[in-house]
């Protein structure tokens, strides 16, 4: 565990560079360029800078998880299925990135990490971030022979390709990580914004380092971190509010008009990176939400596995609770798909309460 929070903040560190480094894609606004060319080459440029960050963090934390000497990685898992579906979306909103797994090679540990959380964000310089968390593995007393690199290898695309494990073995391993977030020994979050900011739990309390630019260490701010118990903010996507179910609406309606349980009217705060949303949620309370909506996200639009489970950890080791919003607490589900999506709410434990009584 030592080694892998070591590797994870030595590789957020550097995508921290990356992300701050990254340019603006090229958008003409010359009266005389024609409207519809423009909008494709400024999507494009940003799909193309998008995908290429995702990459280039991908290989960053990739390299620091095999420099420790203690890691082995299946390669990223990309949303296929998903993309192939999308048809009639954007590029933007099409392109899903890969997740990166990784094994101890004791087998006892399984750890799956989004290299980097709202890239799509980076070009206009709002906040990203890095999710992991760790499972403990659920055959810990077989040995995996799961083939990796030394340190002195490079991580050239024909190269991973080469060292990849069986079909078999790969899938292997997905099914030791699909575990419900309950069994979460360790998650936590880096987030890139005004400042880096690393945040996670082993399972007894939440910590929270910044990262000092001077010496380019993580220096601990804010030990044993606590969510408010009720906060003044919500947060959600409103523009699905018209497929949303019409106990959603009417919870969002009384935290608007200030008829809820603390007589406070709320202020809806929506970043659109889900780490930002979840960071400030965290700091000040009050509620995060991304429910089904009918229209556009049946089934929810939060990747379980990766980004729903390891925060809902994080904000129950923080005092907070979750729910997906039909009886059942995030923790409790066990994802069948690495990408499988469910809807989700984080938050204060009085508002996730409230929240309840609306929506079931």
């Amino acid at each position: 565990m030592v080694n892998l929070l070591l590797a994870v903040q030595l590789a957020c560190k550097s995508i921290s560079n990356l992300v701050t480094r990254v340019p603006s894609p090229p958008i003409k606004t010359s009266s005389t360029t024609n409207s519809a060319a423009t909008a494709s080459t400024a999507t494009s440029a940003e799909y193309r800078s998008m995908k290429r960050l995702d990459e280039l963090s991908t290989i960053v934390l990739r390299n620091a998880l095999r420099f420790t000497g203690k890691f082995r990685m299946v390669k990223a898992a990309n949303d296929d299925a998903l993309r192939r579906q999308s048809n009639n979306k954007s590029m933007n909103e099409e392109y899903q990135p890969g997740v990166l797994i990784a094994s101890a090679l004791d087998s006892n540990y399984v750890a799956i990490f989004d290299p980097l959380d709202g890239s799509n964000n980076a070009d206009a310089a709002i906040c990203t971030g890095t999710l992991f968390g760790v499972f403990k593995s659920t055959t810990a007393t077989t040995t995996m022979p799961i083939t990796g690199h030394t340190q002195s290898q490079t991580v050239s695309e024909q190269e991973e390709t080469s060292s990849l494990p069986s079909v078999q073995r790969e899938e292997e391993l997905i099914q030791y990580i699909l575990q419900p977030g309950r069994n979460l020994k360790a998650a936590g979050y880096c987030m890139y914004s005004s400042a880096t900011i690393l945040v996670f739990t082993i399972g007894r309390g939440v910590h929270m380092f910044t990262l000092d630019p001077q010496i380019n260490e993580f220096v601990l701010t804010n030990p044993n971190v606590r969510i408010p118990q009720r906060g003044s903010i919500y947060s959600c996507n409103e523009s699905n509010s018209e497929g949303w179910s019409n106990g959603m609406k009417s919870y969002i309606t009384t935290l608007k008009t200030g008829r809820g349980e603390s007589g406070i009217k709320y202020t809806g705060r929506y970043v659109g990176s889900m780490v930002g949303d979840i960071h400030r949620t965290l700091t000040y309370g009050g509620i995060f939400a991304y429910p089904r909506d009918e229209f556009y996200h049946p089934n929810g639009n939060i990747q379980l596995l990766y980004k729903s489970a390891p925060l809902a950890f994080v904000i129950s080791q923080a005092g907070g609770k979750s729910s997906t919003g039909e009886g059942q607490d995030v923790l409790d589900v066990t994802p069948h798909d690495i990408h499988e999506r469910k809807p989700c709410f984080l938050g204060s434990p009085d508002d996730i309460d409230e929240m309840k009584k609306y929506v079931n």
